[in-house]
């Protein structure tokens, strides 16, 4: 049952009527601390209790990892469902009926055929496997398995099979389990064949041939398409399934069912170029470890993505031809894919033309997992690699590089930008005053307008750039104060990006509802969940203040935020006010509106 088929009234009488203390305790030991419950957080390693879980907001937060929201996102994240699924599982709980909507007929036909395919998609696995453990059809398949150094264990767990030399040895075995020629095409393992007439015939033919076979499943680790390996040089080296009712590569990530706990555990997901390398580092004990199918990584990976992780880490090939597809791939498009969605994004280089299975097998996991601690951040890798084919080319070409790099800073915070452009400077031996000259000329264009947005890869704005943000909607969220207590202030005088998402849902807040601001923001989380930790934390951090305190608070930061920004504008309209009196124009207007934020600013005085 997908999300749109559920009434909103009814996943909201679940929210209600369930207590996510005892969901909670069904997972994990947990016990009362204050007005709230406490315990080691099942999604990471910690010694000392930083999960809390709070009964009167009925969300849950860990202050360690950052992993966080309310009782469906407890079990989407704990069990690796669906919205829909956590909601069902939760109503099965407390004992309440989830209808099933009347669906259209094409709707119902849709749902039946997607049942039909995963049990023929289970059919195929079994016959693949079947084939690799055979002791003469399976020989070259299994002998070729040995000399990737993949384990028994690893072969089982992974259902890996062998699909014969045969054009139709999988049809036939399947015609005689009663599946049909469409069956097959359906499911993307068979191909309609043509006569030499050009006739029509119903047969068709294998599209996997003489290749190890790796099934790729969905989180239900049900069976949604196959991958194909050849055992020499032939080309294609790899083929997958085609898009079928069930498989949309651009959706999926290989093995996600199978690294999803580990992933929310370290909340950090490692994404690597082949099945081979995925295999071979889950066998040593990395399992938060997963593969694209022969796409990059695009928005539609994304909601996957952010279900079990906020860090991910990109692992490539050394190979020149690894190195250029990097760089198309992390260049501005990635930067801006990623931004202000709140996940970090390193990037591993391996050494010595060496992908990830040929390190583990050759120096073994600690020198691995040294290289992934020693990642650098996505923006430095594309910089460095940027600047350093500069270095080889011609001036066009590396004024053209620079240019480039100068483009990707402006997309990063101004404090990163003076940063980068030193570094870049001293690399290049080059004036920084002209860098920064020209940096700026850059960042000016009207041609190519620069928007700002948060760094990537770097920390959220630190306590003294927030603070005052993150406190008003703290007290919004808590249900402290009332939204319209902030009238004077306007969501783009935030800082980030996440604030003024927040605070513009603030001001949505329906009146005379029987609807708390926290189940209000827990609804905006559940729509966006890239904002899911960040509620969560605002809603179970303690105040840090006596609640008799709140409306003189909630009066410093707005006078704090109004000022901090009238200063900004003060200043702007100053520098413009000197240009035009250089250049012998009129100031007048400019002079009255100085005046005007002056007066608007000594009403915020304290």
């Amino acid at each position: 049952m997908s999300l749109r088929m559920i009434p909103q009234d009814i996943v909201q009488l679940i929210r209600e009527r369930a207590d996510i203390v005892d969901t909670v305790s069904g997972h994990l030991r947990i016990e009362k601390s204050g007005q709230n419950f406490k315990g080691l957080c099942p999604f990471h390693s910690e010694k000392t209790p930083s999960f809390t879980v709070s009964p009167s907001r009925q969300m849950f937060h860990c202050f360690g990892c950052g992993t966080g929201g309310d009782i469906f996102s407890f079990i989407m994240k704990i069990n690796g469902e669906s919205f829909a699924s956590a909601v069902r599982h939760v109503a099965d709980l407390i004992g309440v009926n989830v209808p099933s909507l009347d669906e259209h007929p094409d709707e119902k036909r849709t749902a039946k055929h997607r049942d039909h395919l995963f049990q023929l998609n289970e059919d195929i696995a079994i016959f693949f496997e079947t084939s690799l453990w055979h002791p003469s059809i399976g020989k070259r398949g299994m002998e070729y398995l040995n000399t990737r150094a993949i384990q028994e264990k690893a072969i089982r767990a992974f259902r890996l099979g062998f699909a014969r030399p045969s054009w139709d040895a999988l049809s036939k075995a399947m015609h005689a389990k009663g599946w049909t020629d469409n069956d097959l095409i359906d499911a993307g393992v068979a191909i309609s064949r043509n006569s030499q007439d050009g006739a029509q015939h119903t047969s068709v033919y294998d599209r996997f041939r003489n290749r190890i076979i790796f099934p790729i499943s969905d989180l239900q680790n049900r069976i949604i398409a196959f991958g194909g390996r050849v055992l020499d040089d032939t080309q294609p080296k790899y083929l997958n399934s085609p898009e079928t009712i069930l498989f949309h590569k651009s959706q999926q990530l290989y093995a996600m069912e199978k690294a999803k706990m580990e992933t929310t555990r370290h909340n950090t997901l490692l994404v690597v170029e082949g099945y081979f390398d995925v295999i071979a580092l889950h066998q040593t004990g990395i399992q938060n470890v997963v593969a694209t199918l022969g796409t990059s990584l695009t928005s539609s990976h994304l909601p996957l993505i952010q279900r079990f992780s906020k860090r991910l880490k990109l692992v490539f090939d050394p190979d020149t031809a690894g190195i250029r597809a990097a760089l198309r791939t992390a260049a501005v498009e990635m930067l801006d894919l990623f931004a202000g969605r709140g996940i970090s994004v390193d990037v591993v280089t391996l050494p010595d033309q060496r992908d990830p299975d040929t390190v583990i097998r050759e120096e073994g996991a600690e020198v691995f997992t040294q290289l992934v601690e020693d990642a650098e951040t996505l923006i430095d890798f594309v910089i460095r690699h940027s600047l350093l084919q500069s270095t080889s080319q011609s001036i066009e070409t590396q004024v053209a590089s620079l240019d480039a790099v100068l483009a990707i800073i402006a997309k990063t915070s101004s404090s990163y930008q003076s940063l980068y452009l030193k570094q870049i400077a001293e690399r290049l031996g080059i004036d920084e005053h002209a860098l920064r000259m020209q940096h700026r000329a850059t960042s000016m264009k009207k041609d190519k307008p620069v928007k700002m947005i948060r760094q990537i890869a770097v920390p959220p704005p630190s306590p003294q750039s927030g603070q005052v943000e993150e406190m008003l909607l703290q007290l919004v969220i808590q249900d402290k104060v009332d939204p319209k207590w902030l009238d004077d202030l306007q969501a783009n005088e935030f800082l980030d990006r996440a604030y003024q998402a927040l605070f513009k849902w603030a001001r949505e807040i329906p009146e005379n509802e029987h609807t708390t601001n926290t189940q209000h923001f827990t609804l905006f989380s559940e729509q966006n969940p890239e904002y899911e930790s960040l509620i969560s934390r605002l809603a179970l951090r303690p105040l840090e203040f006596d609640e008799h305190d709140i409306e003189r608070a909630v009066r410093e930061c707005v006078a704090k935020i109004r000022t901090r920004n009238l200063n900004n504008q003060f200043s702007e309209h100053m520098k413009k006010m000197r240009l035009a009196e250089r250049e012998g124009c009129s100031t007048d207007d400019m002079h009255a509106q100085l005046e005007a934020l002056r007066q608007e600013k000594s009403a915020y005085v304290q």
